[in-house]
């Protein structure tokens, strides 16, 4: 279904943090087509009205990619935000307000504002002050305004909470003529059935700022009642029934650590299936070192799942942080114990092979596991690609980006010289012809030296 449609928006890794500890919105990543009807729902503060938002182009994203395809070259042209705001300046009329949106947008097609102006009830409204009119009618007058520019994308947040019965069919009537006069694509926090049952054909619902769950509804879903539906899930959230997928990024660093985290079991089961320890390993003071290092980092891992699979939770990242240095440390305990005891211990030979064996571990631990909460860097801006790289490789990555950078704004000003000296040529004729064709093979050789070299990441 989503192969035949065109692509309007699209969001990639998009996160929002709110000073900067509140973090709303989490490495979404969603396909908006031209021509939808897009429900976004779910519990209060799971972060629907910020997405909202964000698709709206009302909010600047923390980190990630909003992308737009719209025909017009502005993004801000093409959107129609309806906010739930009412508050004006103190006297500011109607007039006052439309004058200043036609203005932004430079409008003039006077039939379709004409026909705005009827819809939504202006003409007798026009020189009252806004702070003077009720919050029903502001929100229609917000909604108004939304659809001034005839918008390709519309965002609306809670539309007909206020607006009474009789306006409420006339407002939905023009939504759907819209629609489908103009291939308008809606994207609708928290409708009610009417609104859902007029515009919609998909159902996209929130939790703890991650997306639960992303579903189409068209003709063939049968016997579909979309207040059951909302009641249902929500009540499901309610009940902690239900599962959030892990983040995407989480995915790389999840089976890096298991794969270490596997070694160390096998060297572990190892140790302690050795007959000869096997009854010293609640008495001895090394053993039960090892004994415990296993044990706590058999808890970090259970932490680390519960961080990857619900959602990014500052406390929880927290309490992850804390057991990685405590196993971390645990490890240091146990090297420094052992260069101490090593000469005179029984089992001298099984706890060298052991030590060494986890020493990769403790490194990958301390280099490369605990910075990535440490910091929230590769937590907030990478990817499931880049989530998989190491510290080096991430630092290499940015390096060679930067230099990339660099080179490409080289190559712009030597071009920037070259259309300088061919408008003085074009003005003071061409007594200059030999200098002009040896700016141009300058570039032409910069050119060639920048494409030339190969840039390898993680090799």
């Amino acid at each position: 279904m989503e192969n035949k449609k065109e692509l309007l928006v699209e969001l990639e890794n998009v996160s929002k943090i709110f000073d900067k500890k509140i973090w709303a919105i989490k490495k979404i990543n969603l396909r908006i087509y031209k021509g939808e009807g897009i429900s976004i729902i779910g519990p209060n503060q799971s972060g629907k009205t910020v997405l909202g938002r964000l698709i709206a182009n009302q909010i600047p994203q923390t980190s990630g990619i909003i992308e737009y395809n719209f025909t017009r070259e502005y993004a801000l042209s093409s959107i129609g935000f309806q906010f739930r705001q009412t508050a004006w300046p103190d006297g500011f009329t109607v007039r006052d307000v439309i004058e200043l949106y036609k203005g932004i947008y430079d409008i003039k097609d006077e039939e379709w504002l004409d026909k705005l102006f009827t819809t939504f009830e202006i003409n007798n409204r026009l020189d009252k002050r806004l702070a003077t009119c009720a919050v029903s009618w502001l929100q229609l007058f917000s909604l108004f305004l939304a659809f001034l520019h005839k918008p390709e994308l519309v965002v609306l947040d809670e539309v007909s909470n206020t607006i009474g019965l009789d306006m409420k069919t006339k407002v939905i009537e023009f939504l759907k003529n819209y629609k489908k006069d103009h291939n308008a694509t809606y994207v609708i926090v928290s409708p009610d059935k009417s609104i859902f049952q007029a515009l919609c054909d998909r159902i996209v619902v929130m939790e703890m700022g991650l997306i639960l769950s992303d579903d189409y509804i068209d003709e063939t879903t049968l016997n579909f009642d979309y207040d059951e539906y909302a009641y249902k899930i929500l009540a499901a959230i309610e009940a902690k029934q239900t599962t959030l997928k892990p983040d995407p990024v989480f995915k790389p660093i999840l089976k890096k650590f298991e794969k270490y985290l596997e070694k160390f079991n096998a060297d572990y089961e190892k140790l302690n299936s050795k007959e000869e320890i096997l009854d010293f390993f609640d008495t001895d003071k090394i053993l039960v070192m090892v004994k415990n290092i296993n044990f706590y980092i058999q808890e970090m891992h259970t932490k680390f799942i519960t961080v990857a699979s619900s959602g990014l939770n500052r406390l929880l990242i927290e309490e992850l942080k804390v057991s990685i240095k405590n196993v971390i440390n645990k490890i240091k305990e146990l090297s420094k114990t052992w260069k101490k005891h090593r000469e005179a211990y029984k089992w001298k030979s099984y706890l060298d092979k052991f030590i060494q064996k986890i020493k990769p571990f403790f490194l990958y631990l301390k280099t490369d596991f605990y910075p990535i909460f440490k910091n929230k860097r590769t937590i907030i801006y990478e990817n499931e690609n880049t989530g998989e790289l190491s510290k080096q490789e991430l630092t290499k990555l940015r390096f060679l980006k930067k230099k990339y950078i660099q080179e490409e704004i080289r190559i712009m000003k030597l071009e920037a010289k070259i259309l300088k000296r061919q408008q003085k040529l074009r003005t003071f004729g061409d007594a200059k012809d030999i200098e002009q064709k040896e700016l141009e093979k300058a570039l032409e050789q910069e050119i060639e030296n920048t494409q030339s070299e190969e840039i390898v990441v993680g090799e």
